[in-house]
C-alpha cells in the first residue's frame, strides 16, 4: 500500500492523494466501488483480465465495482490522486455511462488536486461540482457528424491554430454554423477547446519529459512560457512550475 498524503471524504465519495516510495503488493485486488485513480508521477504496469496497460503520468484509469487488477512494477517515487465514488453520486443526470475521458475531465481532476492543496471553506463544493461535470452530458442533445469530425482535426492539429474559417472551408459549413452549434455540444468554445487541448498536452509533456518550461511552450503551440503559464492558472488553478513539483 501506498502513503496517503491527505484524505477528504462524505457520503456521495472519498478522494485521497497517495505517495508511493518503497515496494507495494502486486496481488490481485479490486474497489468495492466504482474508482478513479490520476496519475500525477511515476506510474507502473497494470495488468487485467484483458491484459496489461502501461501507466504514466496524465493518464487516468477506471475501475469498475469489483473489477480484479494488479499493479507490478511501479515507478519509484509515484503519487496517484485516488476517488472512490458512492453509488449516491449518480442520479438522473449524473450518470456513470456519461464519463467520457476527454481533456476536460484530465483538467477537472488536476484541479481536484489544486482544490484538496487550497483546503478552504469552498473546496469541499468545488470538488463535488468538479467531479459532478466529469459525468454530466447533454444527453439530450446528438452530436451532428462533423463534430467528431471537427474534433478529430483539432486534435490531429492541436499545437497549431486553426482558423474558424478554415475550418469552414474544410467541413463545408457557414463559421456561425460551427461555432454555435459546436459551443451547444462541447459545453465550451471552440476557442476554448483548442486550448485546453494545448494545456493538456503541456501537462503530459511537463509530467515525463525533462524539457524546459520554455521548450514545452514552443513546442505545444503558446506564444511564450508567460502566455501557458496564464492558461494554466485558469484551467487548472497552479503555473507549470508547481505542476512539476508535485
Amino acid at each position: 500500500m501506498g502513503v496517503t498524503s491527505y484524505r477528504y471524504e462524505n457520503d456521495l465519495f472519498s478522494i485521497s492523494i497517495v505517495n508511493y516510495n518503497q515496494l507495494v503488493s502486486e496481488d490481485w485486488h479490486y474497489h468495492e466501488k466504482f474508482h478513479l485513480s490520476s496519475i500525477l508521477i511515476g506510474g507502473n504496469c497494470e495488468s487485467r483480465k484483458k491484459g496489461d496497460i502501461q501507466v504514466k503520468p496524465g493518464k487516468i484509469m477506471t475501475y469498475r465495482e469489483g473489477e480484479v487488477h494488479r499493479n507490478r512494477n511501479t515507478v519509484f517515487p509515484s503519487k496517484n490522486l485516488n476517488v472512490e465514488i458512492s453509488p449516491k453520486f449518480f442520479n438522473d443526470e449524473i450518470k456513470l455511462s456519461n464519463l467520457y475521458l476527454d481533456n476536460h475531465c484530465s483538467l477537472s481532476l488536476l484541479k481536484v488536486y489544486h482544490e484538496l492543496l487550497l483546503n478552504d471553506a469552498y473546496s469541499s463544493q468545488s470538488v463535488q461540482q468538479l467531479l459532478e461535470s466529469c459525468f454530466y452530458k447533454d444527453v439530450l442533445l446528438k452530436n451532428p457528424d462533423w463534430i467528431n469530425t471537427l474534433k478529430t482535426l483539432l486534435h490531429d492539429r492541436w499545437q497549431e491554430f486553426v482558423s474558424l474559417d478554415e475550418l469552414s472551408s474544410e467541413l463545408g459549413l457557414h463559421p456561425v454554423t460551427i461555432s454555435k452549434t459546436f459551443s451547444k455540444h462541447a459545453n465550451c468554445t471552440l476557442a476554448d477547446y483548442m486550448r485546453k487541448l494545448k494545456v493538456e498536452r503541456a501537462i503530459n509533456m511537463i509530467l515525463n519529459s525533462t524539457d524546459s518550461l520554455t521548450e514545452i511552450a514552443y513546442q505545444c503551440g503558446f506564444s511564450d512560457q508567460s502566455h501557458m503559464t496564464r492558461l494554466f492558472k485558469h484551467y487548472i488553478g497552479f503555473n507549470p512550475k508547481k505542476l512539476r513539483k508535485i
